[in-house]
């Protein structure tokens, strides 16, 4: 019996140890990538014009707003396809009161599969396409408007969201640069509480809501760190769905987004028929790492750390528990019609270390943690639990925690401080106070917040075992009042 305490022992300090080495990795691969200082060059933007999609279900409180704020982003070449999903409140009702729509015939043929598209209008003032069609999921959406798109590169956007108005300069680039990148995307900051003026965001005070502070934290380690690092190493599998640039002609030849509806051959081949998964963003990358690996042709899948785009944050527990449960699920769903992938040379870095470290260390990271608690638990019972040990590691994280997000913050602050453009500026916290209390927020998040979501990612692989593909959509405020007084 004490020979397999022993060993089991082991196999979990061994599972931390990789864990804790990768994670101090990517911290300091981060910091590096931030030091380097970046060429500053004169982009040539003509010719690379961008479809901005905004799938919008039930999203009254939003749409309108962000369908505003997009067409004053400064580009010179864009359009905006907002897809009605099927929504049960006011969505479309809400559009064609705010923007003049012209109507324009439906596609005979769809080059994707999609649910049944009930109108198509336009705004040619605006730039504006408006699509109405059954639900089908954001994906389907995403899919109706990549068929009506007619431009070179397709921006996804959620209907909450803000976009900086250099945001597309700034996120279109390394596309610009290097024919290698076949998806880039920026930083996703919290819209909760931001105060608009002229439908910018002004300033942005500290959140009161403990929940949204600890998601602060949570996005400044996930972005600045984890997603920059892994970029930088060509191992990114995750572009947020939020926020993300594509080449339309990528998105075609591996079939568009998975959907039930969409019939591509390519998806048919690698993944099966009538497939969908609840994060498509996830999903969509690796298959297009797939088919650029196949075709032995390099690919890029590239995060900045300038573009700034703000969404809402759930700001009740419950909401979290929906959202991140629906992310693990999501990451188990993408990684099993993906398998083929795992440890396979002719994939690569993405075959072998990118798909491995998804799999054990994010996906299967909640079970191991829950394993770990109970196997201590028990060792405790029956006098095997050295506590002044444990509590030694415990510190020793909460210090790292603390160390990796005061060094972070103050790269960001170096990062920002000089050539301040658009709404960037309010990333910024005003006073060291700010900072502190967010130090204080992460400390007290590792014996709160991190149970929260370790039961949501259990929650979320039961949801795969259950077969469940609810979307589980959250309730949202919408943009702060201050700019609907602006009109």
């Amino acid at each position: 019996m004490s020979y397999i305490i022993r060993v089991i022992e082991n196999i979990i300090i061994l599972y931390f140890a990789l864990y804790f080495l990768f994670d101090i990795f990517l911290f300091f691969f981060s910091l590096f990538v931030h030091k380097k200082k970046r060429r500053l060059k004169k982009i040539d933007y003509n010719g690379h014009s961008i479809s901005i999609i905004v799938p919008a279900f039930n999203e009254e409180v939003s749409v309108v707003d962000c369908v505003e704020m997009l067409s004053l982003v400064e580009y010179q070449e864009f359009e905006i396809i907002v897809v009605n999903d099927g929504s049960e409140d006011n969505t479309l009702e809400k559009l064609r009161e705010a923007f003049s729509f012209e109507p324009r015939p439906v596609l005979a043929h769809q080059a994707i599969q999609t649910n049944r598209i009930l109108s198509v209008e336009s705004n040619r003032e605006r730039h504006l396409i408006l699509i109405d069609k059954e639900n089908g999921g954001k994906a389907d959406s995403i899919n109706a408007a990549l068929n009506y798109a007619s431009k070179r590169y397709i921006c996804t956007i959620d209907a909450d969201s803000i976009l900086d108005s250099l945001a597309l300069k700034k996120v279109v680039i390394p596309m610009i640069e290097d024919e290698r990148n076949f998806v880039t995307g920026g930083f996703l900051a919290t819209s909760n509480d931001v105060v608009m003026k002229g439908r910018k965001v002004e300033s942005y005070r500290m959140p009161k809501n403990l929940w949204v502070l600890w998601q602060i934290v949570e996005y400044i380690k996930s972005f600045m760190i984890s997603r920059l690092a892994l970029s930088r190493m060509n191992m990114l599998l995750i572009m947020s769905g939020a926020f993300s640039l594509f080449r339309k002609a990528d998105l075609l030849k591996v079939g568009g987004f998975l959907s039930e509806y969409n019939e591509s051959t390519y998806i048919k081949e690698t993944v099966g028929k009538n497939r969908k998964t609840v994060c498509e963003d996830m999903e969509i990358i690796v298959r297009l790492w797939r088919y650029y690996l196949e075709k032995k042709e390099k690919g890029k899948a590239t995060f900045l750390p300038d573009p700034i785009c703000w969404t809402e944050v759930p700001e009740k527990a419950e909401n979290i528990i929906k959202q991140r449960a629906r992310w693990h699920q999501g990451l188990g769903e993408t990684l099993h019609l993906h398998r083929a992938l795992m440890f396979e040379p002719r994939y690569k870095i993405i075959g072998l270390i990118a798909i491995p470290y998804y799999y054990f260390f994010e996906f299967l990271a909640p079970l191991i943690k829950l394993f770990s608690l109970l196997f201590l638990t028990i060792l405790s019972s029956l006098g095997y639990f050295n506590a002044q040990w444990m509590l030694l590691l415990l510190i020793s994280g909460l210090l790292i925690t603390t160390i990796i997000l005061s060094v972070v913050t103050v790269m960001l602050e170096i990062q920002h401080k000089k050539n301040l453009t658009g709404n960037q500026q309010t990333l910024r916290y005003k006073t060291i106070f700010d900072w502190l209390w967010l130090l204080i927020v992460s400390i007290l998040g590792s014996f709160t917040y991190e149970f929260i979501k370790l039961f949501a990612q259990l929650k979320g692989m039961l949801n795969i075992w259950q077969h469940k593909d609810e979307w589980n959509k959250f309730e949202r405020r919408g943009i702060n009042t201050k700019l609907k007084q602006t009109k």
